[in-house]
């Protein structure tokens, strides 16, 4: 696939998700938990495809109405450990090259850098209650 037809396509659901799930959610007062949002697009298509942050960060305001999550969890995995703990017939980004999958995860740190205000990095390569504890204690911090 084109990556800037697979941009366009990830950019358009998650408009059609923010209007018809998350912004309804969020007006009723729910608290609204989302797996892959506005950071996996600049990961991926920027940092794995190489299309421009730019203009990637522009069709994310678009597409989300201006909606911002007020924390993000990174989970850290290095690649390597990443791929075999893939679980059945891996997707098609699932195939992609280590290399691909280094540059989203290097993608993903550097959002984390730039923003860690709202981005937590846990590392989850430890037994999966740690990881499960760490991320409860973060989210049960930010609720106070």
């Amino acid at each position: 696939m084109d990556p800037v037809t697979e941009l366009l396509l990830f950019c358009a659901a998650r408009r059609e998700h923010v209007e018809r799930v998350i912004r309804p959610a969020l007006e009723e007062g729910k608290i609204v938990i989302c797996d892959r949002f506005m950071d996996s697009t600049l990961a991926y298509q920027g940092g794995g495809r190489g299309i421009s942050f730019e203009i990637i960060q522009e069709l994310n305001r678009i597409s989300t109405g201006g909606l911002e999550p007020d924390l993000t969890i990174l989970l850290d995995v290095p690649p390597e450990v990443g791929i075999k703990r893939i679980r059945g017939e891996r997707d098609r980004i699932e195939k992609e090259e280590l290399e691909f999958h280094r540059r989203v995860r290097e993608a993903y740190l550097e959002i984390a850098r730039r923003e860690p205000h709202r981005v937590v990095v846990v590392d989850g390569t430890g037994e999966p209650e740690e990881v499960r504890k760490n991320i409860e204690k973060i989210v049960m911090g930010r609720l106070k």
